[in-house]
């Protein structure tokens, strides 16, 4: 799967999409260097994320947890969220999100 440069320190892989044939969902690969962040965002559809590389925390609404290989986490429609890598290692992650066409659509704030 090619590696997408996304931003500085965050790189990004997309394994499961439209191209493979999926309707409904993709799976993605982030990858944060140490120190990085992914943008803080918030959708109008839910993420499953599993931990599969080194130590960061998310940020979601206001609270931060910190996460490590193994750990899933559930982003719930709607939340502001953020992923920051740890100081000494990268920090990887698989995530799913509904098609683009799927994605509710929002009008206006």
């Amino acid at each position: 799967m090619p590696v997408e440069a996304l931003k500085a320190g965050v790189t990004g892989q997309r394994f499961i999409s439209k191209r493979d044939g999926s309707r409904n969902l993709e799976l993605r690969y982030f990858e944060i260097q140490p120190g990085a962040a992914s943008n803080c965002e918030k959708h109008n559809y839910e993420h499953a994320v599993l931990v599969l590389r080194g130590r960061g925390t998310v940020v979601i609404e206001e609270d931060v947890f910190p996460v490590q290989f193994g750990d899933a986490i559930f982003v719930d429609a709607n939340a502001k969220h953020q992923f920051r890598a740890g100081k000494d290692e990268p920090f990887g992650f698989l995530y799913t999100v509904l098609a683009e066409e799927l994605r509710p659509k929002v009008l206006g704030e």
